[in-house]
């Protein structure tokens, strides 16, 4: 009954506050669509090979990813928001430790760093590196390389999102130790298990190449390696 009346509180809330986030996204997606255009020729400099095309196969293809980036922007802004409310509402019932205002802003600014530390890992070495070997690879079978709008950004917002996620790695498995959900000698003892789960997320995410997965899994190991010293030094008495 407990459960099923903070879930109600919580859709209640949710629902009372659907303006303001219904508000907030129309302001960021339109904010974004006006910008998309420099994002998507930013990214097309950026990443895409020197002998690949860009083609657009239907008559709205363009005016679709400028929408699919600002409409993105939009969700994630609205999430976040969301986020906040939600954790707000149980901590009003007591279901969870107490948290400062303080330490919730800390929490939301380090999730923002790593988020971008993700994305900046994806940009600069992860994207052009494994563009580079799928253009390689092609062009040593004698086909050129073209790539439609929808499927380029899409191979290219799914990686980068997806860097941006994992990267939490470490805060996620901080609160989990803040919480006592976990300890460190736990995380430590799981180590060769997570090895095995972060080449099957790194498979299942990109491309079917060695490089990719490598480039994915390794940062993954390195992270959780960083948690569990992190995880040592907070929780030292």
């Amino acid at each position: 009954m407990a459960k099923t009346a903070a879930y109600d509180d919580i859709v209640g809330n949710l629902q009372k506050r659907a303006w303001m986030y219904f508000l907030l996204a129309a302001i960021v997606f339109a904010s974004v669509f006006y910008i998309a255009p420099d994002i998507i020729e930013w990214l097309s400099d950026r990443l895409l090979p020197e002998d690949a095309t860009l083609i657009y196969l239907s008559p709205a293809e363009y005016l679709i990813l400028k929408m699919r980036v600002a409409g993105y922007a939009a969700i994630s802004a609205t999430a976040m928001i969301a986020m906040i409310h939600i954790w707000r509402i149980i901590r009003s019932r007591s279901m969870l430790p107490e948290i400062s205002f303080t330490d919730l802003v800390l929490i939301l600014v380090i999730a923002l760093v790593l988020f971008s530390m993700g994305i900046l890992y994806s940009l600069e070495l992860m994207l052009p590196t494994v563009l580079e070997y799928l253009q390689n690879d092609a062009a040593q079978a004698g086909l050129e390389t073209t790539y439609s709008l929808s499927a380029f950004y899409h191979f290219v917002f799914l990686l980068t999102f997806s860097l941006g996620i994992t990267f939490q790695l470490p805060l996620v498995t901080t609160l989990m130790l803040r919480l006592e959900l976990t300890t460190t000698d736990q995380l430590a003892q799981y180590r060769s298990h997570l090895v095995v789960v972060f080449f099957i997320m790194a498979a299942l995410i990109t491309p079917p190449d060695v490089i990719s997965q490598f480039l994915l899994a390794v940062p993954l190991m390195v992270l959780y390696e960083i948690s569990i010293i992190i995880g040592r030094l907070t929780t030292k008495h």
